[in-house]
């Protein structure tokens, strides 16, 4: 086998064991212990003790398949920590030891997911951050769960941590970023560190980089256990209270990003400028010493706002995370994973060619789901509103793709022909159209070439904006229903599969009983009617959800309470957490309508 590919069949090896078992001695498959080779590690583990794996850093986390219908943790000493069942919100657990239940009302029977991460060593806080295995019924057992290939990993200090915000590692932007990008990630990073070691102690990411826990007696962390496709650096702030020189922070800079290179040979390296803007020359200065085209500087000028998106003008609120993650995700999504999928395609074909049976099988691409709709659906802004449709993508495996064209304040004339509906009504009351042509957000989905193609969906979800009396919004009910009508077919001879979606409802409390607000309910059931296509109602889900979270009755004051963590300061767009609860509706009436989307459900 030539050299070359002989190096190119260790790099699949050593990407392949990003999500494996940390090491430690072998156990059983499906016996839940530590070492169970069904578990799969991120981050960095100290796997000495074959019984008690530690993890030191933030964003460690484990995961792992079972089936059966309760699992419990086997924590040692006191720790707070995190758990997420099937892909749900990640539950809080403070304060606990010994056996935790994680299901005191039992799931139902079948095959579930787990996640666990604890809380990061941090300012006063000294927990047990470590994992005994799991307990599970009877005859029940641990299966290997699914999990990214890709890894991200964030090097820094408490801001990278995400001291501070409200669930530290899990509101912090690397996990957020990791999460959207769904790929595996973990933060290498404590409160207070410097980059460079400094005289009166401040711990320093230089050389800490290389040890499995904070200690500097910690073992060397073997970097063959996974290999990060991203690196994220961000560090600096904190040097400069420690007296450290311009020139020793640009060497160790240097040396950092050299040790990076030298055990990820094949990660594109981020550098991020800091966000008190401090050692911003050094650092550019850094990464062109390195003369490394895969290194880059990041330039973070606006990307938050001291005064208001940090708890005390350093550490970003849950806000501030928010908002570094929304300009951090599109840059390594843009470049970096992309170049990182082609390299381990590269990787797979020089070891077949080598006669070398795969390992890691690529991922086969599934199908993208299209979003049309208005802004309870859109992306929305970094704080508030937030339409579900930006939380939908983290609930689909990473073969899924959500391409999300919902636009505030559209009717579905106005999305359709951007532009062109007129302020004037016609003799049936409709606004007047012209010229009839699309906008290009139509255009680009019916594209035969990069638009919707057979085996993609599309999710239509209109009626908020379509009852205004007014122009240019103004849309009949008949004109509604044609238009459905238009966009199913359209969907269908291209063959992709459409879905109709009711309005979401706004909040509104009949006494302590939410109610439905919305209309356009009987043309969408009709369209969906007419063209045999799957509607899901998405108006009577939405009030039932508020009826469950029991959020009425309340006072009208829509921005505190379990309304304002719900909505924005109306009755009618959601805050970030209220948004997942809507888009988990949705993927609940995936599952429970049969759809064959839901396979790729996480």
């Amino acid at each position: 086998m030539p050299r070359k590919l002989s190096l190119l069949v260790v790099l699949v090896l050593a990407a392949v064991l990003a999500i494996l078992p940390a090491g430690g001695a072998s156990a059983a498959a499906g016996d839940g212990s530590p070492s169970d080779p069904n578990l799969r590690y991120f981050g960095r583990w100290d796997t000495r003790t074959s019984t008690a794996y530690k993890s030191e850093w933030a964003g460690a986390y484990v995961a792992l398949g079972f089936t059966g219908t309760t699992v419990k943790l086997r924590q040692r000493n006191t720790i707070d920590l995190f758990a997420s069942i099937d892909g749900g919100p990640f539950v809080s657990y403070p304060g606990v030891s010994g056996t935790v239940n994680l299901t005191p009302r039992p799931l139902a029977a079948g095959t579930h997911s787990l996640r666990v991460s604890y809380r990061p060593v941090a300012g006063s806080y000294r927990g047990d951050a470590v994992f005994q295995g799991v307990i599970l019924d009877p005859g029940a057992r641990t299966v290997v769960p699914r999990v990214p290939s890709k890894i991200i990993e964030f090097v820094g200090d408490s801001i990278t941590v995400g001291q501070r915000s409200s669930l530290q590692t899990l509101t912090a932007y690397p996990w957020l970023v990791g999460e959207r990008l769904k790929a595996g990630h973990t933060q290498i990073a404590v409160g207070g560190a410097c980059l460079y070691p400094a005289a009166d102690g401040c711990l320093g990411m230089r050389d800490r980089f290389l040890k499995t826990g904070l200690d500097a007696s910690t073992p060397d962390w073997n970097f063959s256990r996974y290999q990060a496709g991203t690196v994220v650096i961000n560090l600096g702030t904190n040097d400069a209270g420690h007296s450290v020189s311009g020139a020793n922070f640009q060497a160790a800079y240097v040396t950092l990003l050299k040790r990076v290179r030298s055990k990820y040979p094949a990660a594109n390296i981020l550098a991020l400028q800091t966000f008190r803007k401090r050692y911003v020359n050094e650092t550019r200065q850094a990464v062109a010493a390195v003369g490394d085209a895969k290194v880059r500087f990041v330039a973070t000028d606006g990307w938050i706002n001291e005064a208001t998106d940090t708890v005390d003008n350093v550490h970003p609120n849950d806000a501030g995370h928010r908002k570094i993650a929304d300009r951090l995700a599109p840059i390594i999504a843009g470049s970096t994973l992309a170049a990182a999928d082609q390299a381990a395609a590269a990787d797979q074909t020089a070891a077949t060619d080598c006669a070398v049976k795969p390992t890691v099988k690529a991922v086969a691409a599934g199908p993208k789901i299209w979003l049309a709709g208005d802004s309870t659906m859109a992306n929305g802004s970094s704080t508030c509103p937030v339409g579900w449709g930006r939380q939908f993508d983290p609930l689909f495996n990473d073969q899924v793709t959500v391409v999300n064209r919902a636009v505030g304040g559209r009717s579905i004339q106005t999305w359709l022909y951007e532009g062109n509906v007129t302020g004037t009504k016609d003799s049936s009351g409709e606004c007047i159209v012209n010229p009839k042509t699309y906008s290009q957000r139509w255009l680009d989905m019916l594209n035969s070439s990069t638009g919707m193609r057979a085996g993609d969906y599309l999710f239509i979800q209109f009626g908020i904006n379509d009852g205004d009396p007014n122009c240019p919004r103004h849309v009949g009910t008949a004109r509604y229903q044609s238009l459905l009508t238009m966009m199913v077919n359209a969907a269908k001879s291209r063959g992709a599969r459409p879905v109709l979606l009711t309005p979401v409802s706004a909040i509104k409390c009949s006494g302590s009983t939410a109610v439905g607000t919305r209309g356009f309910l009987s043309q969408t059931f009709a369209a969906g009617s007419a063209t045999n296509t799957a509607v899901i109602d998405l108006h009577k889900l939405s009030y039932t959800l508020y009826n469950t979270l029991k959020l009425c009755p309340h006072n009208g004051d829509y921005g505190s309470g379990a309304v304002g963590a719900f909505f924005c300061k109306d009755h009618t767009h959601f805050e970030a957490a209220g948004a997942d609860k809507i888009a988990r509706v949705v993927a609940k009436a995936i599952r429970d309508q049969n759809f064959a989307l839901a396979s790729y459900l996480k």
